[in-house]
């Protein structure tokens, strides 16, 4: 009997689980194991070299627990890491959050475009790069909001200091006139609520489900025959690189995460 074909999830902490509410969604019979590297986080202030690093021993334990697609769920190892990893696995198919959501707004139609992203994303110019070579009729005005992610790591969702925050950058003037947003980052979409209340005719790009979409044409484009799970209940392992109270507790407030997280070194 044929082992059933897994999907491997990985982020440098919360934010790639958007990524996996919106996949389990779309595909909830495959099988699918998330990894948070939370011992460094976030990616967003790391260097290429050690995001990469970090990405090549996280793929090649998912490699090792049967996963045939890797979705990298967070920007900044999608544009620091994602050739790297396709040269390294080439037997494994990966999915970034990058390139769907730039197939989708190079369709358009806006014409200006907002991205919020981390250091990383923003420096790597891997949004503004990719979309000129699919449609050079549009402008996309990226900005780096590197407090949203410790903000939201550290539990402040709801609290005001959020909504504080994200008002500073959204009135940033390169973002004055955009008709769309891109959550740059696979955290930020738990601000989608926030945001769409201070830009109420900006259309707000629900990047989470569009790179769902994406996986799901690459699990039918490479494992057309596969039968899904019949009978059983959806599986979802989850791992951690470093666990802690704060992240289990803000994982569960805010996806309803209760399974058991396991904690494993990568060397």
């Amino acid at each position: 009997m044929e082992q059933q074909r897994k999907i491997g999830l990985f982020d440098s902490g919360l934010g790639g689980l958007t990524v996996l509410k919106a996949l389990d969604q779309v595909m909830p019979d495959v099988p699918k194991i998330y990894f948070g590297d939370t011992l460094h986080l976030p990616y967003g202030d790391k260097s290429n070299d050690a995001i990469i690093g970090y990405s090549m021993r996280i793929v090649e334990f998912l490699m090792h627990q049967g996963c045939d697609i890797i979705v990298i769920a967070c920007n900044s190892a999608s544009a620091a890491a994602g050739a790297a990893l396709e040269e390294a696995f080439p037997k494994l198919t990966f999915v970034n959050v990058i390139d769907p959501v730039v197939d989708a707004l190079a369709q358009g139609p806006h014409e200006k475009i907002g991205l919020l992203g981390t250091r990383a994303t923003v420096r790597s110019g891997a949004y503004s790069s990719r979309l000129k070579a699919k449609n050079d009729g549009l402008e996309l005005c990226s900005l780096s909001t590197p407090l949203l992610v410790p903000l939201i790591e550290d539990g402040f969702l709801g609290t005001g200091i959020d909504k504080s925050v994200l008002q500073h950058y959204l009135a940033h003037p390169s973002l004055q006139g955009i008709q769309a947003l891109v959550p740059g980052c696979t955290h930020y979409p738990l601000l989608e609520d926030l945001a769409r209340e201070e830009l109420k005719d900006v259309h707000w790009v629900d990047a989470p489900a569009i790179v769902a979409q994406a996986v799901l044409s690459a699990w039918h484009a490479n494992f057309e025959s596969q039968e899904s799970a019949q009978g059983s209940e959806p599986m979802i392992q989850y791992y951690l690189s470093d666990k802690t109270e704060s992240f289990l507790e803000l994982a569960k407030q805010t996806f309803g995460i209760q399974a058991q997280w396991r904690t494993i070194s990568l060397p």
